[in-house]
């Protein structure tokens, strides 16, 4: 599978090297693709490395690392490249940071999954990797297990919802399927699972949901 990763920096540069170790391809799209080289030179083939618009037209799967306050910019820029795909959306809301962004994305009905949401209409949103430190995500990827570091995730649509499961697993660690896409209120900034590491079942646990089974299914080598 190929993912665009839009926003290269501390989520997006972690997880795009864990999906080409597990036999993903990767392209990271940057305003600043030049400074990208070594990560895409370490990495060898099956990486590389261009604009959030390249990286939106190429990826089957997107990824959105991005500063929330960046989205309705980038989103007039490439929502047209993610129709029908599935876009993983890794954004919260800082007041401190994103300002009026934060405030009005909080305000929405469906919380801040569902105002990034509403920039690409076309696409299938799941709040995902949102909540785990990404030196957390580094160090703890493949731990071993069945219950690894839980990552929560919310969407509408359940191919999409399978999809981000999967790579959740490809990741190294345990998905937790939380609802729909309002349901990414419950792991937003500061709530009880947010940048608390827990595993899946703890997780699990404090949202009052199953965890999916099994840390480790399809491509992990």
């Amino acid at each position: 599978m190929k993912i665009g990763i839009i926003g290269a920096g501390k989520i997006g540069g972690t997880l795009g090297p864990l999906w080409h170790r597990a036999g993903h391809e990767v392209f990271f799209g940057s305003r600043h693709p030049e400074e990208l080289t070594a990560l895409v030179a370490g990495l060898g083939a099956r990486a590389s490395a261009g604009t959030p618009v390249e990286a939106a037209q190429a990826g089957e799967i997107l990824l959105l690392a991005v500063p929330l306050v960046a989205v309705p910019a980038l989103a007039s820029s490439i929502s047209a490249h993610t129709s029908n795909k599935v876009v993983l959306d890794a954004c919260n809301p800082y007041p401190d940071r994103d300002g009026d962004a934060a405030a009005v994305a909080l305000r929405h009905p469906a919380g801040s999954a569902g105002w990034v949401a509403s920039h690409f209409p076309k696409a299938r949103v799941v709040k995902a990797f949102n909540t785990v430190y990404f030196k957390v995500l580094q160090a703890e990827a493949h731990r071993g297990g069945n219950d690894g570091v839980g990552i929560p995730l919310a969407g509408d649509d359940p191919d999409a919802i399978a999809a981000a499961v999967q790579l959740t697993r490809d990741a190294g660690f345990t998905p937790v399927i939380v609802g729909g896409l309002e349901k990414g209120k419950l792991f937003e900034p500061g709530t009880a699972v947010y940048a608390s590491g827990m595993n899946g079942s703890e997780v699990s646990a404090a949202l009052g949901v199953e965890a999916a089974t099994g840390m480790r299914e399809g491509k992990t080598t």
